[in-house]
This record gives structure tokens, sequence and C-alpha cells, in this order.
């Protein structure tokens, strides 16, 4: 079994090739491109098992962007008592879908 721990936009995921996974919006990205992921905290295949200190200087991961796609709707309400105010306001976080390719 094969997998890595990689870092992106502050976060930790556990990565495992085929698979696709969302991460924060990437803004020059388009669907088709092929990103690295470069901060790899944990590796392993096999029984080798492969620790950073923080990062592993010689591993990279291939992925591909598949699609940008939104989470779920968001409801900001806002209300100030005693002074009849209310205001609601919604959001939608964007994401990048990508698809890991080859873990090196």
């Amino acid at each position: 079994m094969e997998y890595a721990i990689a870092q992106t936009s502050g976060k930790q995921l556990l990565i495992k090739p085929g698979q696709w996974y969302d991460v924060d919006f990437i803004c020059d990205a388009k669907i088709g491109d092929y990103i690295s992921l470069n901060k790899i905290l944990f590796f392993k295949k096999g029984n080798k098992i492969q620790l950073g200190q923080p990062f592993l200087g010689s591993s990279q991961i291939t992925a591909k962007i598949i699609e940008i796609v939104k989470g779920p709707k968001i409801t900001v309400l806002k209300t100030k008592p005693k002074k009849h105010y209310t205001r609601t306001r919604g959001h939608r976080q964007s994401y990048t879908r990508i698809q890991i390719e080859t873990l090196n």
C-alpha cells in the first residue's frame, strides 16, 4: 500500500494514488493542467517509510486538475437586538478538485 501525507494551503491531506481531493482554490490553474505538491511530510511504500523533518526534500506528488467546484452554501445572519437590524448573506467557497497521478 502506497500513500503520503502532504501539506497544501496550510492543511494536511492523506493522499493515495488514483483518488481525487478538493483543495483550496488555485487561481492560476486551468482544467487539465498538472501541478506538483512539494511539501510532503510522510511517505510510505510497502514496508519503506520516509519521515520528513519537516518536509521530504526529494519527493513530490504529481496531480492533474479535474475541475473547479464550489462547497456548500453557508448562510451568515447578523442581527442587532432592539434596533430592528437584520442582514442575511450567503457564501460558497471555491475549491480545485485534483486527481493524484503519481507519488515519487
